[in-house]
């Protein structure tokens, strides 16, 4: 799908036949934000909201996750894995969250540095 990615915002615009998305409700002529939204699942520590892990009234345990994430999961793509001269690094240049533990693993196990940095 990482082909089609840089036409997505076209495609969304092209396709924005709701009148809600339209201008008239919304300040926005897309979907993309809302369909992110709706399934953002990061806790309040990966959004930024707070400084340190609550617990949820009821639960028994602190929410997962202890470092701020800059975006949803379910957002706009942040890296391209291909082995083409094609890929240039300027093309990956977004700042992604790396877990670096799990970077050197994957690179001391034989995994390609572009798709270790990917996962």
């Amino acid at each position: 799908y990482d082909q089609l990615a840089v036409l997505c915002p076209i495609f969304l615009a092209l396709t924005a036949g709701t009148p809600v998305f339209k201008g008239l409700l919304a300040d926005t002529d897309v979907r993309w934000s809302t369909i992110s939204q709706s399934v953002d699942c990061r806790t309040p520590v990966e959004v930024g909201c707070v400084d340190k892990n609550i617990t949820l009234p009821g639960a028994e345990m602190p929410q997962r996750g202890t470092k701020k994430i800059r975006k949803s999961r379910y957002d706009s793509i942040d890296s391209y894995i291909s082995t083409s001269p094609l890929l240039k690094p300027e093309y990956n240049d977004n700042e992604t969250e790396i877990h670096e533990p799990t970077l050197k693993k994957l690179l001391d196990n034989g995994v390609d540095e572009t798709l270790a940095r990917h996962i």
